[in-house]
């Protein structure tokens, strides 16, 4: 399992936020297939301590089916966001292109998820996201990190509707609180750590290749 530590995030100040890395190889059909991704990637999120930033690469992965992308993703997403979750998880595709998003959009818009997407470089929010909260995203995902009151000034809302609205992106798990005022882009929260540290990856393959589980 690896890891990269950023401090800060939570409510207290040693909380840390871990990054761990899932490659995902070959072509990703059929829900077995999917649901033994899945328990990979849930393994290694639970593998260590405090809450974790997944990133999910996609580099390496020619096609992902319908079925696959409701059981990894929508079944991932869903699992993080309750009430009941197990740890504090959040995930950011990375290395999708064009031909990953139909059926990974399908099952967030039929499941009504959002989540964090990195096409060529470009952070995008997937997702049915709402005009005002797409706005929200882009703005924090420009400034990195900022406070209620940053985002509140700057797009003419009184702070109650601009904290509320920030709090709908980290209950989607699109974004990162740091106390109750401020809040970090997930890609940000990716960026911090010591320099040159880089996180671990452990590769998923499917068919009982190495490092799938059997």
């Amino acid at each position: 399992m690896g890891e990269r530590v950023a401090r800060g995030t939570g409510e207290g100040a040693d909380n840390r936020l871990r990054t761990s890395v899932a490659m995902l190889y070959s072509n990703l059909v059929t829900r077995p297939t999917g649901q033994a991704v899945r328990v990979a990637i849930e393994e290694q999120i639970q593998d260590g301590p405090g809450p974790c930033v997944s990133i999910i690469d996609f580099s390496q992965v020619g096609v992902i089916d319908f079925s696959c992308a409701d059981e990894i993703i929508a079944k991932l997403l869903d699992k993080y966001q309750r009430e009941d979750r197990p740890s504090e998880a959040y995930f950011v595709l990375q290395g999708v292109s064009e031909h990953h998003r139909e059926p990974i959009e399908t099952v967030l818009r039929r499941h009504s998820l959002l989540l964090v997407a990195v096409e060529s470089g470009c952070p995008k929010l997937w997702g049915p996201a709402p005009e005002y909260l797409r706005m929200a995203w882009d703005w924090l995902d420009r400034s990195g990190q900022a406070e209620t009151g940053d985002f509140a000034s700057e797009q003419g809302l009184d702070e109650k509707t601009a904290n509320s609205w920030l709090n709908v992106l980290v209950s989607s798990r699109v974004a990162v609180p740091e106390g109750g005022e401020r809040f970090v882009s997930l890609v940000a929260m990716l960026d911090r750590g010591a320099p040159g540290e880089q996180p671990t990856s452990v590769e998923i393959r499917p068919y009982g290749a190495p490092g799938m589980p059997s």
